[in-house]
Order: C-alpha cells, then sequence, then structure tokens
C-alpha cells in the first residue's frame, strides 16, 4: 500500500498520459507508428524499428498534482500528511474522488511493409497499466482523524487500485478505396503477464473515547505473479514476486478510415483497443467482521539520526498503517475478465497555401476502463519547406488543460522529431512539475528502408529522387 501511495508520488511529480505514439502526432504524415492511433494511416516507406529501444513510453494521467501531495516544511519536503501540514492546507487541494493512472510501454518488435494491395504493419509490445482512485473521505480520514476526542464517523466509499501487464501481438493492414477514401484495421492476440484488481467499496469508521472500529466491504483479485503473503489476522504481511506465465489470453482490434472530403480538408475516425483479456487467478474478499484499528500515526518535520528524510520516514509509516486498514479472508481460485482500454478518435484537418499549413482538431474519448475521459486537441500543422515540419496544440479534458508542441527535420537522410503532448508550466525550485496533470516522455529508434521515392513530408527529401538502403529515424519526446 505504501508503494500505491509513492507511486502517486513519483507519478504526479512528472508523468502524465503517453501513448505508444503522441497525440500531437496524430497529423504528421512522416511518423511511422501513427498507425497506433488510426490503423488506417500508413507512412510512404517500409521501416523496422530497432528492437527493445524501437519504443518506449511512460506516462500519466491524473485529477491532482505534485503541489496537492508535497510540501516544504523546515527545510524538508514532506508529504501532506505530515504532522507540520495544517488541515485545510493539505485536504483544500483534493478532489472528492483523487484519480491517477500511470502507463508505460515498450515496443519490442515493429515493422511496416508495403504488400497486399496496401500497407501491412507487425507490432510485438509490452503494455503496462497502473491506476488509483482515493475518495477525499480517506485522506481526511488519515489527516485528521477523531475531531477533538468526540465522536466521530467516516464513511469511505469506492477505493480502487488495478494493475494491468501483458504482451500483445499485433496485425494490422491498410488500403485504399477509391482516390478518396482510405480504411484500416487491426487484430491483436493478448497474452496476460499480471494484473491485480483491489476494489473495496466501503470502510466504516466509527470513533468513540474508548475505541475506534472499522467495517468493511469489498474484495481484490491477483494472478500468480502478484504472490501476497497475510497475517493470522487478514492483514497483508507481505507483496512479492510470484511465478510468471500466461495468466490470461484475449483479443483486441483497431478500426480506422480517413475521407478526403475536398482537396484540403480530410477527416478521419478511429476506435482503438476493442477487446478483452480473461485472467485466472486468486480473488480474496475483504472480512467483513469489525475490528478496532488504533488510527494513522503521523510525523514530526525532524531529521532522523540515520539521515532518512521525512518523506522516506512517512513512507514507511503510512505502509504500515495502510496494511492494518484492511483485513482479507478467503483466499480462492478465480477468474476475470478486463475490458481493453477502448478510445475512440474523430479527426479533422483543414490545409491551406498549398498544404503549407493546416489546422487540425482531434476530439478522443475513452471508453473503458478504469476511468472514462475526453479530450479535445486543436493543433496547427506547419509544413513551409520538404525538409521541416512543426506542431502546436492545445488540449482542454475533464483532468485539465495544456499546450504542446513538436518540431520534425527531415533533411537528406535521416528524420529526428521531437516534442511534447503535453508541456508543464509551473514548477517547484527543484524543477519538479507542480499543478500540471499532463506531460509526455517517449523515445523511438527505428530503421527504414527507403525502396521507393518518396515526395514531400516523407524520409528521402530534396528535389530530386534519392535512394537510402537503410538509416535511422530518431524520434525523442520530452
Amino acid at each position: 500500500m505504501k508503494k500505491i501511495y509513492m507511486l502517486w508520488l513519483a507519478a504526479s511529480l512528472c508523468l502524465p498520459l503517453a501513448a505508444q505514439t503522441p497525440r500531437n502526432g496524430y497529423f504528421s504524415e512522416n511518423l511511422p507508428m501513427r498507425h497506433n492511433l488510426n490503423p488506417a494511416f500508413a507512412p510512404e516507406y517500409d521501416y523496422v524499428a530497432i528492437p527493445a529501444i524501437g519504443g518506449i513510453s511512460a506516462g500519466m494521467n491524473s485529477n491532482v498534482g505534485a503541489d496537492n501531495f508535497l510540501f516544504k516544511k523546515n527545510g524538508e519536503v514532506v508529504t501532506g500528511l505530515h504532522s507540520s501540514v495544517g488541515n485545510d492546507e493539505f485536504l483544500s487541494g483534493l478532489k472528492s474522488r483523487n484519480y491517477m493512472e500511470v502507463n508505460s510501454g515498450v515496443s519490442v518488435v515493429s515493422l511496416g511493409f508495403k504488400a497486399l494491395g496496401g500497407f501491412n504493419t507487425i507490432g510485438i509490445n509490452v503494455k503496462s497499466a497502473t491506476s488509483a482512485a482515493l475518495p477525499y473521505e480517506l485522506f481526511e480520514f488519515a489527516k485528521i482523524g477523531q475531531v477533538n476526542g468526540a465522536p466521530t464517523s467516516y464513511n469511505i466509499k469506492d477505493t480502487r487500485v488495478q494493475s494491468s501487464n501483458y504482451l500483445e501481438l499485433a496485425f494490422g493492414h491498410s488500403r485504399n478505396l477509391g482516390e478518396k477514401f482510405r480504411v484500416g484495421a487491426k487484430v491483436k492476440y493478448i497474452a496476460g503477464v499480471a494484473y491485480a484488481d483491489a476494489r473495496i467499496d466501503a470502510i466504516d469508521v466509527a470513533m468513540s473515547a474508548d475505541k475506534w472500529s472499522v467495517r468493511e466491504q469489498g474484495e481484490m483479485f491477483t494472478t500468480d505473479a502478484i504472490d501476497i503473503q497475510y497475517k493470522p489476522n487478514g492483514e497483508i504481511d507481505n507483496i512479492s514476486t510470484g511465478s510468471f506465465g500466461v495468466a490470461g489470453n484475449g483479443l483486441g482490434f483497431d478500426f480506422g478510415a480517413s475521407y478526403k472530403l475536398l482537396d484540403n480538408l480530410v477527416l478521419s475516425a478511429s476506435l482503438t483497443d476493442v477487446g478483452f483479456v480473461a485472467w485466472k487467478g486468486s480473488n480474496a474478499s475483504v472480512n467483513p467482521d469489525e475490528f478496532v484499528y488504533d488510527g494513522f500515526h503521523h510525523l514530526v518535520a525532524e531529521k532522523n539520526p540515520d539521515g532518512s528524510s521525512a518523506l522516506s520516514r512517512e513512507g514507511d509509516q503510512l505502509e504500515e498503517d495502510l496494511r492494518k486498514l484492511v483485513r482479507f479472508q478467503n483466499e480462492t481460485g478465480a477468474s476475470r475478465t478486463q475490458s481493453l482500454q477502448t478510445m475512440l478518435n474523430l479527426a479533422s484537418e483543414y490545409s491551406i497555401l498549398n498544404d503549407k499549413i493546416g489546422f487540425g482538431l482531434l476530439w478522443s474519448t475513452r471508453l473503458g476502463t478504469p476511468r472514462k475521459w475526453t479530450e479535445v486537441m486543436a493543433s496547427a500543422n506547419f509544413r513551409p519547406v520538404q525538409w521541416f515540419n512543426a506542431t502546436v496544440n492545445f488540449s482542454t479534458s475533464n483532468l485539465g488543460h495544456s499546450l504542446g508542441a513538436l518540431i520534425n527535420f527531415c533533411p537528406k537522410g535521416f528524420n529526428f522529431f521531437f516534442g511534447s503532448d503535453y508541456i508543464p508550466f509551473k514548477y517547484s525550485k527543484e524543477g519538479i512539475p507542480l499543478s500540471t496533470a499532463k506531460l509526455c516522455l517517449v523515445w523511438r529508434l527505428h530503421s527504414i528502408t527507403a525502396s521507393n521515392c518518396l515526395k514531400i513530408n516523407s524520409l528521402v527529401c530534396g528535389n530530386r529522387c534519392r535512394r537510402f538502403p537503410l538509416f535511422l529515424l530518431v524520434e525523442n519526446f520530452f
């Protein structure tokens, strides 16, 4: 449990949502992996990703930032639960339901080539998503506890922590249907590696002068890759790595299309990650019997003689307190079906000055678990010359607002571009992004086989046709 809270803190410092392809790359025509956003998209060239380092991504979505949890007191950085932080100072910045999701991915194998009357893609990817939804009342209970010794009660509902980790084998194909219409689709086999889903539906706390009593409802499902040992009273004693293998099987599909309505207006739509994973593991129910809880133990802002920081000691104490708060029983074999994180994209781009400048609008909604969200991104895409493209964008969603930018250089023989969907503008003195809930970090390295003469916005740039048998495409996002 401590690891969940500290993960929240670490991720809220610098990592919001990142996909394997940045969203502001949706309108970048020479981005090889753009088919991850819409399977109808295809580059003008064949490509092969460098194994393992061909695509590495990490990111986060959250409706709170680091400045909601970290405070500087007496020369040390502490959490809002620290005794030196006032109740209102900490709690006033929290939401009724505080949500965080951390995503990461590695493209192990990725290649694209022209064949079968269209463009084909093959990919092997490792994907991981961990989310936590913690209600305001949980932090209120942890921070305030009993009020002046008087009878106090808390009703903490809908606490959930979920982690999904799997290997994906994807095959895609796209082709033109006439001069204006293009369609594409992918099919994905999913091999589940590890999954956990802890759902605490209710924690009812009643405090009196004599004792703090707790009653709970909920359950926790885990696969064999996660080994949990329990104490005789049901408290979690230790969480460690278990046995790895194929713990689940599933299927996923992507669908996409684009239509050139006018010479300078293109409409497109996609529905990605439609599918499921069926997991096998074990399920433990929360013990509904009443038990006595001795509360959260706060620290004072002093350094220990051993040199450990207040933040580190807070983490250790928080782990101990949270483990005592929930008790489980009756662990039995079980199965669970999880839906994928389905995404719906609707987009349009209007170009002027002979396609030198384009104005794009991308509307995205995630339809699946663990949380639904909607984002609208407006972008201006500049293509003044063959060897240089740039994009600036503004995004707004039910999780916040942000700006982003992307620059793409395409001189003779290579392609290099860097950018970010989300650029934070508020930092601490230590360089930590604070109030923003969005930032992107992606690294990609591809080998490109330029077997054909390529035109504007392609990797083989210049006025005359040139051939390059193999070179590197580096895409680095900050």
